[in-house]
């Protein structure tokens, strides 16, 4: 989630008709090499066809979806972010719906752990040291989620810490803007050990840039990190791609191909549990709206020297 906002008149909304959502991926079929949208690209249905959803999450067993909403208008602007839920039981996919934990405070950048036994997000709930979005993480329960576990203050600070995406191996990647780093917002690594976040560390210059980095998602194998930054010459923000070839070691970033990065702008990068498909948002109008596409892309900028 960048830190810019604006607000749109928000109209009436009917929900996605639950009759037509069947099997995986919501009955979509997987894409290919080409970038495709994603039901329709919007989640939810609006009478004005604004297409306000972004940030995709389906859990391991592919039952489960949660997604970012931008809800506010001009009218009430907080909260600015809610997060939403599909379920599927029997094959049959229900929602969307405000989901348990979000609704009362700007909720957003949800992401799953590999197990599928913990979901990571921000939030602007209170907090003494905070001014904006921390992090945030629930438990899966035998009935649910656990209420929302502040993240603790290594990895939060006052300075506002989004998108938090985790691995295998219980690092969390996330983006802060705490002073110290190499621009505005940067992307960092934390350690997560009996519950407890430590030794966090910045990803260096390769992948941070005094253009600011935000919004990354981290392979669950570690092999590559995704994330958005605006360095491009025309300024619009693209989708980027590290390979990690040692403990915090990450090759020079390099964008991905036309498919994703397009004028239009893109962001909101999440992958499959399984790791072959990236979904992500174009920002802009006429394409605006969620797209997927295989991460096969991801394999063609894949510096020849390091192997998958």
């Amino acid at each position: 989630m960048r830190k810019a906002m604006f607000f749109i008149l928000l109209l009436p909304f009917c929900s996605v008709d639950a009759q037509e959502l069947k099997g995986d991926y919501l009955g979509q079929t997987p894409p290919g090499a080409q970038a495709k949208l994603f039901h329709g690209g919007g989640l939810v249905k609006h009478e004005n066809k604004e297409k306000r959803s972004f940030n995709l999450a389906f859990s391991p067993d592919g039952k489960e979806l949660f997604f970012s909403y931008y809800k506010a208008t001009k009218e009430i602007p907080h909260p600015t972010y809610e997060i939403k839920t599909f379920k599927q039981v029997n094959g049959q996919w229900t929602g969307p719906e405000t989901a348990p934990f979000s609704g009362k405070f700007s909720d957003v950048d949800i992401n799953y752990s590999p197990d599928g036994n913990f979901i990571f997000f921000a939030s602007d709930r209170p907090q003494p040291r905070s001014s904006g979005l921390d992090i945030y993480y629930a438990v899966k329960t035998g009935n649910g989620w656990s209420q929302p576990i502040y993240a603790g203050t290594e990895v939060n600070t006052p300075y506002g810490e989004v998108y938090p995406s985790v691995s295998t191996k219980r690092n969390l990647f996330f983006r802060s803007s705490r002073p110290g780093g190499f621009g505005e917002d940067d992307l960092y690594r934390a350690a997560w050990v009996n519950g407890n976040f430590i030794e966090v560390k910045n990803l260096g210059p390769n992948v941070n840039t005094k253009y600011g980095e935000s919004n990354a998602v981290i392979a669950a194998d570690e092999r590559y990190i995704l994330f958005c930054s605006a360095r491009s010459a025309d300024g619009v923000e693209q989708i980027y791609v590290s390979f990690q070839t040692g403990d915090n070691v990450w090759t020079q970033a390099v964008a991905l191909g036309p498919e994703v990065n397009t004028k239009a702008g893109a962001g909101a990068p999440t992958l499959s549990s399984d790791g072959k498909y990236l979904f992500f948002k174009k920002r802009a109008e006429p394409v605006r709206g969620i797209y997927w596409i295989s991460t096969e892309i991801i394999e063609a900028v894949r510096p020849k020297e390091i192997k998958r």
